[in-house]
């Protein structure tokens, strides 16, 4: 499999994702799988402008990714895998996408989620997805950058 990292981070490619997340992969691929992002053709252009050159960007709906990262997960292209939530990932595996590891690294406080790890906050809806993620067999981690300690959901899950 080479789905070099699978991310929850509400902001999508900013900064960190490329100055830290991305250097650190080295992927062929970035897809963002949202469905609002999808929706808003200069949204998905800023994306494709953020990101470093030469570094294919795909913007997809969370369901028309599904055959795509299935396709990268066989192929030999190293893809980075980026979403705003743990909802789009559940969905992912529902529908035989591969997600071994899950990384939470951008989940920005909002009306109605709490805090679960310091500048992450989650609603109790997302905090049961990753619960039923881990069912399902995908390891739920939180990394906010690449070179943190890995902090898994279900020790810090309230």
């Amino acid at each position: 499999m080479t789905l070099s990292l699978v991310r929850i981070d509400d902001r999508l490619i900013h900064g960190q994702v490329i100055a830290v997340w991305y250097r650190a992969l080295g992927a062929d691929v970035i897809v963002v799988a949202d469905d609002e992002t999808a929706a808003d053709e200069f949204l998905s252009d800023v994306l494709v402008l953020a990101a470093p050159p030469g570094v294919n960007v795909e913007v997809y709906t969370v369901d028309d990714s599904i055959a795509r990262i299935k396709e990268l997960a066989e192929s030999t292209d190293r893809a980075f895998i980026l979403m705003r939530s743990p909802l789009a990932a559940l969905r992912m595996v529902e529908l035989g996408v591969p997600i071994p590891v899950l990384n939470i690294g951008g989940m920005g406080a909002a009306t109605g989620r709490s805090s679960l790890y310091r500048n992450i906050s989650a609603s109790p809806a997302e905090i049961e997805t990753m619960r039923e993620l881990e069912r399902k067999g995908t390891k739920v981690e939180i990394r906010i950058v690449a070179d943190d300690p890995v902090v898994t959901f279900s020790s810090v899950a309230p």
